[in-house]
């Protein structure tokens, strides 16, 4: 039994450190609206070792990635394939974006972070 309620804590952890991002804006503001939920677009690129410590690290905690899946719709977007959406700009990356469900710019976080100073930021955006 107890290796049962372990396995399942396993799986619980891995399924919430899974996130899934989207990939299209329009479709992702589309969904946000219906579920009345931000959306949290990073902007991001493959050679940046701090987007993939974030990818990586950061938004694999569980209490995070929890938090992501339950208060935002995700939306990621790379900056050598896809252009950022009109009315944004970025001095690096990552930069992320928060946006509400009616498509208006909230707050901006730039840089890595800490999973716990990263949910903070998040909470403060208001």
């Amino acid at each position: 039994m107890k290796k049962i309620l372990s396995l399942l804590s396993i799986v619980t952890i891995l399924y919430a450190a899974s996130l899934q991002w989207s990939h299209e804006y329009s479709q992702t503001l589309k969904n946000a609206q219906k579920e009345a939920k931000p959306v949290l677009m990073m902007y991001h690129a493959e050679w940046c070792p701090e987007c993939a410590y974030m990818k990586e690290v950061i938004f694999k905690d569980p209490k995070l990635s929890g938090y992501l899946q339950s208060h935002y719709k995700l939306l990621s977007l790379d900056i050598s394939k896809d252009k950022l959406p009109e009315g944004y700009s970025y001095k690096g990356v990552p930069t992320f974006f928060i946006i509400s469900p009616e498509g208006k710019l909230k707050g901006k976080i730039e840089g890595a972070s800490g999973a716990a100073a990263f949910m903070d930021k998040l909470k403060a955006v208001k």
